[in-house]
C-alpha cells in the first residue's frame, strides 16, 4: 500500500499552487468535520463546521482546482449552532433554547442575525441524491421534555434529528424533525446524529443512540424509503466494546461483496469526560476501528 503524505488544510488569504487551502475565513478559526463532493461541472465542494471563540457555524467552500476552496463570506454561513455569537437571546428564547441564554451575545454589525430556521447542532451529514439534489441530517436541540410516567433526565435538553433538502447544496429547506424519542424509549434517550447509507432498497440509517445520564453512545440501525419516515430497531444493534464510552458512526458504510464495512470512532471516555470502567488509563482516549456486517443481517423495514 502506498501511503501519501498527509496534507493539512491551511486557512489562506491568497490562492496557492499546491496543498489544500480554504480562503475567506479568519486565520484563528478551526475547521472540522469535512464532507467532500465532486460536482457535475467538475468543481469540488467541501462542507465543514468552523469553531472559534463565540463561533460555531457551518460553511460550504467550492474549488475549481482541488487546491483552493473559497468561502464567499464568513459572515454569512449556511447554518449556525445555537452557541454562535450571531444568535440573539430573543431568538433562543423564542425557540425555547433557554439553555444557551447564559452565554454572551456578541453581534457583529456586518453579520447576518441568525434566525431559528438556520439553527442546528454540529453533528451533521450531507448527502447527494441520484437526481443531483442534496439531503442533510443533523441534530436539533430542544429544552427538556419529561415524558409521562418517566424519570427526569439529568441534562436540561434533548437532541432529535432534523432533515433538510436543497436543489444546489447552498439554499436549504427549513428543518423537519424526522426522528425523536417517544414514550416507548428510555427516559434519558437522545439522538445525537444520523449517518445514512443509500442502497437500491432504501436508506440504512446509523442513529446515534445516546443515553444522557451515563453519557454513553451506541449505534441503532433504522431504515427509510424517503428519508422522512424511519423505522427504528429501537435497541442498539452494534456491540459497544468493554471500556468504550461512545461509538460514532462514519458518514456512510462501504459495501464490499456481501458485506458492509463500517468504520467508526471509539472513545474511552463518556460524553461527560469520565474514563469508562475497563478502559486503560495509559491507552488512547479515542481510536478508529472498523466492523464487517453481512448484508444478509440487514433487514429493511421501510
Amino acid at each position: 500500500m502506498n501511503i501519501c503524505k498527509d496534507t493539512v488544510v491551511q486557512l489562506s488569504t491568497e490562492p496557492q499552487n499546491s496543498g489544500l487551502h480554504i480562503i475567506g475565513l479568519p486565520e484563528t478559526w478551526q475547521v472540522v468535520q469535512p464532507v467532500y463532493f465532486k460536482l457535475d461541472d467538475g468543481s469540488e465542494r467541501l462542507y465543514f463546521w468552523c469553531h472559534a471563540e463565540n463561533i460555531c457555524r457551518f460553511f460550504a467552500a467550492d474549488s475549481t482546482d482541488g487546491i483552493n476552496f473559497y468561502v464567499p463570506d464568513h459572515r454569512r454561513p449556511l447554518f449556525y449552532h445555537p452557541n454562535d455569537r450571531a444568535v440573539p437571546f430573543e431568538e433562543l428564547k423564542h425557540s425555547e433554547l433557554t439553555i444557551y441564554c447564559g452565554r454572551e451575545f456578541l453581534p457583529d454589525p456586518e453579520e447576518l442575525v441568525a434566525t431559528a430556521d438556520l439553527l442546528m447542532n454540529d453533528a451533521t451529514n450531507v448527502y447527494r441524491l441520484p437526481d443531483g439534489s442534496f439531503e442533510l441530517f443533523s441534530a436539533q436541540v430542544f429544552n427538556r421534555t419529561v415524558l409521562p410516567g418517566k424519570k427526569t433526565p439529568a441534562e436540561p435538553y434533548f437532541r432529535t434529528i432534523q432533515r433538510r433538502t436543497s436543489p444546489d447544496g447552498i439554499h436549504w429547506s427549513e428543518p423537519q424533525v424526522v426522528l425523536k424519542p417517544d414514550a416507548d424509549d428510555d427516559y434519558d434517550l437522545q439522538f445525537y446524529y444520523l449517518a445514512v447509507t443509500y442502497t437500491p432498497e432504501g436508506r440504512i440509517g446509523l442513529l446515534g443512540h445516546y443515553h444522557s445520564d451515563p453519557g454513553v453512545m451506541d449505534i441503532e440501525f433504522c431504515y427509510s424509503a424517503d428519508g422522512i419516515n424511519w423505522n427504528r430497531e429501537r435497541v442498539p444493534d452494534f456491540p459497544r466494546p468493554a471500556g468504550t464510552g461512545m461509538i460514532c458512526a462514519p458518514h456512510s458504510m462501504l459495501k464490499k461483496g456481501d458485506k458492509y464495512i463500517m468504520f467508526y470512532t471509539g472513545d474511552a471516555i463518556n460524553h461527560h469526560g469520565k474514563l469508562m470502567e475497563g478502559a486503560d488509563p495509559a491507552g488512547p482516549s479515542s481510536w478508529i476501528a472498523y466492523s464487517e456486517i453481512p448484508c444478509a443481517d440487514i433487514q429493511f423495514k421501510c
